[in-house]
């Protein structure tokens, strides 16, 4: 190649970079605050939790709670937690059995796939390959404690309801493709919506 080309594609090729990173610092800016106030749902260890950051998530989500059945319900929350993980059975089992086969993503793991922040530091779980995944342990959390958990339920399902990103949504357009054909271009929107959900949330084969 010859040298003004070469550098012509250098700076293309800088530029192009360039462009890539801006975008994600300034994505990242703007979540920033969000994404590391809620950061604390991402891990196991529930009894590492302080009512702080709880009291910090409530605060950059705007939701109307009351704060002090929600400080009960923690407290109530993280002495489940301490009971069950003390069970001769793995949490990991514990959960599975819960949520049932069909509901549970299992999801495997190696030493160096994770921090210890994705497991828990418990004894019967230190040589686990399979990670616990938050929002499943926070459920099973929710139905084994005795308390009425209406408060945090509002906050755990309002936080979890929050997509990562937009990948997702662009598979459900792209399943859209398939089931509104030019062949079936004359299917109500409500037909094609139920097919839809039939696709992507059924099993069967």
């Amino acid at each position: 190649m010859p040298t003004d080309e070469q550098e012509k594609a250098t700076s293309s090729f800088t530029t192009y970079l360039s462009n890539i990173i801006k975008y994600i610092n300034k994505y990242y800016e703007e979540h920033s605050l969000l994404a590391e106030t809620l950061s604390i749902f991402g891990i196991v260890e529930i009894d590492q939790i302080t009512f702080d950051q709880i009291e910090r998530c409530v605060a950059i989500l705007k939701l109307d709670l009351d704060h002090d059945k929600l400080f009960e319900e923690i407290i109530s929350l993280q002495s489940t937690f301490k009971e069950i993980v003390s069970y001769r059975e793995s949490l990991f089992v514990q959960i599975k059995k819960c949520v049932g086969d069909r509901n549970f993503d299992e999801i495997e793991e190696t030493d160096e796939e994770e921090g210890p922040a994705h497991k828990t530091a418990t004894p019967n779980h230190a040589h686990s390959h399979h990670r616990i995944r938050p929002d499943q342990l926070w459920a099973y959390l929710i139905s084994k404690t005795t308390a009425n958990c209406q408060e945090i339920t509002k906050l755990i399902s309002f936080i979890y309801s929050i997509p990562c990103s937009n990948a997702f949504t662009e598979g459900v357009f792209n399943h859209m493709k398939h089931a509104w054909t030019p062949s079936r271009n004359s299917m109500s929107v409500e037909t094609v919506a139920a097919e839809l959900q039939i696709r992507l949330n059924c099993r069967m084969k």
